[in-house]
């Protein structure tokens, strides 16, 4: 499920090897392409299109390490100003919302997340609510 927090503390020092992402860069389905490529370091050959981006959020490296120097047990992407993510192309916003589910549904037993941050998580509900996702707050379930 989606989470939507300012901050998220039962999610640091966790394992997660983390990348964060600007959502004010992520205003378009290029933007969202070109951002995640850059901070997952996807390969050359990525085809900068729906179906490659898929390809690469599920296949996302494992010889990871954490801030700390561990070796990760999962992957986390931090999207900053997140209820900027798709304004420009919000018809866009239910297809990420999908595919942010299809990619930690890929992992199976491993551990994915997409953590949206902005300074008014309420925008974050009402956006994500128009697409039919349900958003969990994990302040709330600490």
């Amino acid at each position: 499920m989606t989470t939507v927090a300012a901050i998220a503390p039962s999610l640091f020092g966790t394992g997660f090897a983390a990348r964060r992402v600007d959502g004010a860069r992520m205003r378009t389905v290029g933007g969202v392409l070109d951002a995640l490529a850059k901070a997952w370091d996807f390969p050359a050959h990525f085809g900068r299109n729906r179906d490659a981006l898929d390809d690469c959020m599920r296949d996302l490296p494992t010889d990871l390490h954490t801030p700390e120097g561990a070796p990760s047990t999962g992957w986390l992407t931090i999207v900053e100003n997140a209820s900027q993510v798709l304004a420009d192309e919000p018809d866009a916003l239910e297809w990420f919302a999908e595919s942010t589910d299809f990619w930690r549904d890929s992992y199976g037993d491993a551990r994915f997340a997409v953590l949206l941050v902005d300074d008014d998580p309420a925008a974050i509900r009402e956006q994500w609510a128009r697409v039919g996702v349900s958003v969990t707050d994990p302040a709330e379930e600490i």
